[in-house]
């Protein structure tokens, strides 16, 4: 359960009973005082759109409340299972739409002052969940969320969240990344991938078999996203992060569409 995998096990699970995209979870440790973090997440959204996302979420309020509202209206103890698809008026539409997500499941739960959301992205190429898929999801999914809130109780979250105050949670390091700030927000989904990957010490070559693509992709999208930063390799991209984690963030968007 504390092995590194264990996101992507669990995805692998989830996928037995429906075809799902990505799946995340936030986590509350205070509902007194709610300060949603991303726990945990996995699927073919790549890290840094993942933190990207949720940091445009959890800094417009709207978003925010509507995650509380859920778990809240969980019964203690109990769960709530959602299923839901974005109008074109609703903040988060943007997001979905860049991102060819078309419906999501959501189970909430509130217990002892601790609030869990998990989310489960259903992609565009799939098309919609049938009946009999979220018959067989909603027999999947308490287990699955009840599996990742005994993790997060065991090994803590997976990732570096930032409350919707602006200040780092639970002690973690808060990146660029996260906080969707600087020149990182103008790479491309490519460029940021292949920073992500650079900075966990990956080669050219590595990196270019993570991706799927040749090694000379890697040098020119390392080149043009190495140039957007003003940096020239991969311990330079660390500094920057470095330097500016006390940076404050953004004021809240409403309606922002990442």
């Amino acid at each position: 359960m504390v092995q590194p995998d264990f996101a992507l096990q669990v995805l692998a699970y989830i996928r037995g009973a429906a075809e799902i995209a990505n799946f995340g979870t936030f986590y509350v440790a205070d509902m007194s005082r709610p300060a949603p973090v991303l726990s945990i997440w996995a699927g073919e959204m790549s890290s840094y759109w993942f933190n990207r996302n949720a940091s445009v979420i959890l800094k417009n309020d709207q978003l925010m409340q509507s995650i509380l509202q859920r778990i809240r209206a969980a019964q203690s103890g109990g769960l709530m299972i959602e299923r839901w698809r974005p109008s074109p008026q609703d903040p988060i539409s943007p997001i979905y739409v860049r991102d060819q997500v078309i419906e999501r499941v959501t189970v909430s739960s509130y217990s002892e002052r601790v609030g869990f959301q998990s989310f489960f992205l259903r992609g565009k190429a799939a098309g919609w969940i049938s009946d009999a898929e979220m018959q067989r999801l909603q027999e999947v999914l308490p287990l699955v969320h009840e599996l990742i809130g005994v993790r997060h109780r065991i090994a803590g979250g997976t990732a570096f969240g930032r409350a919707a105050s602006g200040r780092a949670a639970a002690g973690r390091i808060v990146t660029l990344r996260d906080q969707d700030a600087g020149p990182f927000g103008g790479l491309t989904r490519r460029e940021a991938e292949v920073c992500d990957l650079a900075v966990r010490g990956m080669s050219v070559a590595g990196s270019a078999l993570e991706l799927g693509v040749s090694e000379n992709t890697i040098r020119t999208l390392r080149r043009r996203a190495y140039g957007r930063l003003g940096v020239s390799s991969a311990t330079q991209i660390a500094t920057l992060i470095l330097n500016t984690i006390d940076e404050p963030p953004s004021s809240p968007q409403q309606n922002s569409s990442a």
